[in-house]
């Protein structure tokens, strides 16, 4: 694409709104996890969201190995959830954030809005990223009385 194109595409494409989330996983026994912003519900019988992951992310490495991740939903209010999976090279994002345990043993956080746990049932390349289609397997409103996080980009092409 060119940068005529790019600059055309680029604001209308990062209009589209989407949540803010921690994606979980585990990874050779130990936690991680990743800010995420495209995931979307993707059916309701059985209850399915889907996910794009950038392969070399140590989240794809945890999918990759278990078939397993876990969604944390943030609300308005969860800056300081967000703020340790946003710093580039944080080796110890969970580090001083309470956690709580679900059925499938992955990383939940207790002060997110809401939490999926979910099992992959196929993916989908779709060039820098690969779309994983999932079941949610367990899931629970942390927060009822809080509003979800929404993101504007101001460009299509970058987080």
């Amino acid at each position: 694409m060119n940068e005529i194109e790019r600059n055309r595409i680029g604001p209308a494409l990062g209009k589209i709104p989407s949540g803010i989330f921690i994606a979980t996983g585990i990874l050779g026994g130990a936690p991680v996890g990743m800010l995420s912003s495209f995931v979307e519900q993707a059916g309701f019988d059985p209850p399915a969201i889907m996910i794009a992951v950038q392969p070399g992310r140590l989240l794809h490495s945890a999918i990759e190995e278990t078939g397993l991740f876990g969604l944390n939903i943030l609300g308005e209010m969860d800056q300081k959830l967000m703020k340790p999976f946003a710093q580039s090279g944080n080796s110890h994002p969970f580090e001083g954030l309470p956690l709580t345990t679900n059925s499938l043993g992955l990383p939940q956080l207790a002060e997110a809005l809401a939490f999926l746990a979910c099992r992959v049932t196929g993916h989908v390349p779709t060039g820098d990223h690969l779309v994983y289609a999932a079941e949610v397997l367990d899931g629970t409103l942390q927060q009822a009385e809080e509003s979800p996080m929404v993101r504007i980009r101001r460009n299509g092409f970058g987080y």
